[in-house]
């Protein structure tokens, strides 16, 4: 037999938190990003076009980590409320 002991509503709570500090690295990227691409458009010549790849390569990484961030924070949303159901249907099961 299985046997769990969780918080739900702390799940939810760390859920929400991830989801705010993934919006704060988004904003902070966009600004970034807009800083990176300024430089990016006033520069030429060799080292230029490896700082342009430089500058994809972080964008790609970057996706990853936000849409890793965004399955982390989703999956413990659905986790804390798959558990706070689980709890009220236990708990109905006993009720008169």
């Amino acid at each position: 037999m299985t046997v769990y002991s969780v918080d739900s509503g702390q799940v939810a709570s760390c859920a929400s938190r991830i989801q705010v500090t993934c919006d704060s690295i988004r904003g902070e990227v966009s600004a970034l990003m807009h800083e990176l691409l300024a430089l990016k458009d006033s520069w030429q010549g060799a080292a230029s076009a490896q700082f342009s790849e430089s500058v994809s390569s972080w964008q790609t990484t970057q996706a990853q980590v936000e849409t890793s961030l965004d399955q982390i924070s989703t999956s413990l949303s659905h986790a804390a409320q798959v558990y706070a159901d689980a709890e009220a249907q236990s708990m109905g099961l006993f009720a008169h």
